[in-house]
């Protein structure tokens, strides 16, 4: 797997490239497995997979890899298999945490407001387009102040808030 990209994402990409360019739509098992392991990958990289998803679609992967007629087909899913097998963890997290380690599954990321670091300015609140930044402005020696949080439900992952952070106060995670 290269550097930034995760696993998921990789396998993801090289299936749909043979998709693209290999299948050849002659024999039923990869034809009819097709859209099956592309809708698991993408609730993978949405954050909507399950831990049964990954046994679902390992399970058709050895399926296709002994009832497919081709060998295009067969590389296809032993890859994988293989990546699977190599990279349990990271699915597991994808699926499990709904988290990306590499964080390369745009959908995955999540954004926080280290609360260390944030001065309450709220540029981060103002530029918003969501309206998933609450809070209020820091007043000094005022007891009951309301730090900045995000709210993970209403974020939609724009990152405008990590562009005027002056304070490099948003974390992504």
């Amino acid at each position: 797997m290269t550097g930034t990209t995760c696993a998921v994402t990789q396998a993801y990409e090289e299936y749909l490239a043979f998709t693209e360019e290999r299948l050849c739509g002659r024999c039923l098992p990869c034809l009819t497995a097709a859209p099956l392991i592309i809708d698991i990958f993408r609730r993978l990289r949405q954050g909507t997979a399950t831990s049964a998803d990954i046994d679902q679609l390992e399970k058709i992967c050895a399926e296709v890899f002994i009832t497919a007629l081709c060998k295009h087909g067969q590389k296809a899913v032993e890859k994988i298999s293989r990546v699977i097998s190599d990279y349990r963890t990271t699915f597991e997290t994808h699926a499990r945490d709904k988290r990306c380690p590499e964080r390369s599954c745009e959908k995955l990321l999540q954004y926080a407001i280290n609360p260390g670091r944030c001065t309450g300015c709220g540029k981060c609140r103002e530029i918003c387009p969501a309206g998933a930044i609450v809070g209020e402005p820091f007043i000094p020696f005022r007891t009951d102040n309301h730090p900045y949080v995000i709210i993970r439900n209403r974020c939609t992952r724009c990152g405008l808030c990590l562009t005027v952070c002056e304070e490099k106060a948003i974390e992504v995670a």
